[in-house]
């Protein structure tokens, strides 16, 4: 476990300002620097101080993703001075969620940040996993898209064309239970069958090995895709095949706005098979994309956390995205995906993760006997 002593600074150029909070969100914001009794696993960093666990190390997406939006929040929300993060490490975000849940706090100071590979973990039931995210209560979610590409020296332009060369095409991926579980149960949801190559240490040594012919296909965050590749897809060495897209505000998927010209696997299916898509692989797809990307990252509380606590965090997300200034500053860090509250949103994201035993043990069987993956 490695600790950063120092917490982090208000960034550059954003205005500081606090809500001005009504008598009904009084008892809230009181609720953030309150002496309650500690529990025997939280050692809190003093008033005004909230503690977060982020169960990454240093450095990567989540541990950037938390130290870039809790400068913004601690500006725009009253009780909170600053914010402290832990970085608490180990079996691939388990060993740090289950301390955080382990402390009960549920009054707003101690938090925990997590990711998609943590929501995964709990789903599989891994053998190590004290935490159960349908119980927990989300304050600020964050998603983002993603997108399957090929390289043209594969001679796939499309999804079609990959259909058709079934394992003869290789998918390179890290893990088949993280998030590349989503790209090849797009293929199983088709219809059709992938080769993996899987064990990359990263999506950089997976670009390298697509532009050296040795996979096919690769898979990417939104932020990735245009940073990275869409400019090897202007010139041709390149092709998007599916984005996962996102929910509109009535619960259907559509195109990724950020990438407007890339179909959904839903509208691929409408068109080779004229139906929607559906089935045990379907809705293994659906529940982890939801997990997995429209709800990507999130700064959760633990079960019993008051409603009070949520419409505060919901208030700070609204500030946050109607500031100008603070949507120019977080385009990068944030792809270009708003924040979102977890009022409203933790029921849609709670729903993803009851797949029914049915669904799940396909899951399994598909991963370990297709893929080769190894769960607890």
């Amino acid at each position: 476990m490695t600790r950063d002593t120092t917490g982090p600074s208000a960034t550059a150029g954003f205005n500081r300002r606090r809500f001005l909070m009504g008598s009904a969100l009084g008892g809230a914001a009181a609720l953030l620097s309150a002496c309650a009794p500690p529990q025997a696993s939280f050692n809190p960093s003093g008033a005004g101080i909230t503690d977060v666990v982020v169960p990454y190390a240093t450095g990567g997406g989540t541990d950037t993703w938390a130290r870039f939006i809790t400068p913004y929040v601690a500006d725009v929300l009253e009780g909170v001075d600053r914010y402290q993060v832990e970085n608490i490490t180990g079996g691939e975000s388990v060993t740090g969620t289950n301390a955080y849940v382990d402390s009960g706090v549920d009054d707003g100071r101690y938090l925990l940040v997590s990711s998609a590979t943590t929501y995964f973990n709990g789903i599989f039931g891994q053998n190590n996993v004290r935490y159960d995210f349908t119980e927990m209560v989300p304050l600020i979610l964050h998603g983002t898209g993603a997108v399957m590409y090929s390289n043209d020296d594969s001679g796939i332009t499309s999804m079609e064309d990959l259909l058709n060369r079934g394992k003869d095409a290789n998918f390179g991926g890290i893990s088949a239970a993280g998030l590349d579980l989503i790209p090849v149960l797009a293929i199983k949801v088709l219809g059709g069958e992938i080769g993996s190559v899987f064990g990359f240490e990263g999506n950089g040594p997976i670009r390298l090995a697509l532009a050296r012919g040795e996979v096919d296909v690769a898979f990417d965050t939104t932020s990735t895709y245009l940073g990275q590749i869409s400019s090897d897809v202007e010139s041709g060495d390149a092709h998007p095949l599916f984005s996962v897209g996102i929910r509109d505000d009535n619960g259907e998927v559509v195109r990724d706005p950020a990438m407007p010209e890339i179909p959904t696997l839903e509208e691929i299916h409408r068109d080779l098979h004229g139906t929607d898509p559906e089935g045990p692989a379907y809705e293994a797809y659906q529940a982890f994309v939801t997990s997995g990307f429209y709800y990507q990252k999130g700064l959760w509380s633990n079960a019993g956390t008051s409603e009070d606590l949520v419409d505060l965090y919901a208030e700070a997300v609204e500030t946050l995205n109607a500031d100008e200034q603070f949507l120019d500053e977080a385009a990068g860090a944030l792809g270009g995906y708003e924040l979102m509250p977890g009022r409203g949103n933790g029921e849609i994201f709670r729903e993803s993760l009851m797949i029914s035993d049915e669904t799940l043990a396909f899951t399994r069987r598909f991963l370990t006997e297709e893929h080769g993956a190894a769960l607890d």
